[in-house]
């Protein structure tokens, strides 16, 4: 992701949200944009179905440079594939064995029941998560640097 960018003394995580393409009014911005009004630290991917983001993807999203991943997925009971927010929920908890292998902190990994199009909620969750990341300060676990330039 490149070295940490700092604004005076503050530190600018890089935060991975990966948004369910399927909720319903989804109208959240195109990988690699940021949508209206949201921290500059989110790098949003779109993705069929947050089920799809298993522990490789997140720690390779880790590796490349990622200080938190934000996983947002369907309301429960209105996801479109039959167990989606069960299998969302398995890949968390793998995933929290997984960071505790790599000696990152689960609070660096946190998962919404929240459409991308939630407007001012999905705000204030971007929000109080780039904050936490911030007060945790950069992940200094690294083995490539390439995130931030092909999120």
């Amino acid at each position: 992701m490149g070295a940490p960018s700092i604004s005076g003394e503050q530190f600018q995580p890089a935060i991975a949200g990966f948004f369910c393409q399927r909720c319903e009014d989804d109208n959240t911005a195109p990988p690699g944009e940021t949508p209206g009004g949201f921290p500059a630290s989110l790098k949003s991917v779109r993705i069929m179905c947050a089920e799809k983001v298993d522990s490789g993807l997140i720690r390779q999203a880790f590796e490349n440079g990622a200080d938190g991943i934000l996983i947002c997925g369907c309301l429960i009971g209105k996801c479109q594939t039959l167990d989606g927010n069960a299998e969302v929920l398995d890949h968390i908890h793998k995933t929290h064995m997984v960071l505790k292998e790599m000696d990152i902190i689960p609070g660096r990994l946190r998962q919404e029941w929240i459409c991308a199009s939630g407007g001012e909620r999905v705000r204030n969750v971007v929000i109080e998560f780039t904050k936490q990341i911030r007060a945790m300060g950069p992940l200094n676990f690294r083995t490539q640097d390439t995130f931030q330039e092909h999120a």
